[in-house]
């Protein structure tokens, strides 16, 4: 007897499973892989918010006339933006980023206080910023400014 058409048949179900269990992983590696950058993002801006909280107050101890360029930590693309400002009403620092069509918000409570609210806004075209003090003599206080 001869099943030429039975071994045709179990090789395209086999054939058929393989497929839909590979078409499963790519799928799944995917959704994975797209979580994987949005954390990335997150933390890299995380990170980015921390040291800007950091270099505020080293700008702010070190007094007037004193600036430390910042650069961006990500590399921006077309339409991608990263918005930072010092926020004298809540003395803090705001990250706030479009990258990729999806928007990152990164807050963080300053040490030291912000009388002026100040932002800059980076992309593709300009990717530092300067972050200076201000010695204020009439008023007796150093300013904290993005530049």
């Amino acid at each position: 007897m001869r099943r030429g058409g039975q071994i045709t048949f179990d090789f395209m179900i086999a054939f058929m499973l393989i497929s839909v269990t590979v078409a499963g992983a790519v799928s799944l590696a995917n959704g994975e892989l797209s979580t994987a950058n949005t954390i990335d993002k997150t933390a890299r801006l995380k990170a980015f918010a921390v040291d800007l909280r950091d270099t505020v107050t080293k700008v702010y101890s070190i007094g007037g006339g004193f600036t430390v360029v910042k650069d961006c930590p990500i590399e921006l693309g077309k339409g991608d933006s990263i918005s930072i400002t010092l926020n004298s009403s809540s003395n803090s620092v705001t990250v706030e980023a479009v990258l990729s069509g999806r928007r990152y918000l990164v807050v963080q409570r300053l040490q030291v206080p912000v009388y002026t609210t100040t932002s800059v806004t980076l992309d593709e075209k300009r990717s530092s910023f300067n972050v200076t003090a201000v010695y204020n003599a009439a008023e007796g206080r150093t300013y904290v400014e993005l530049e």
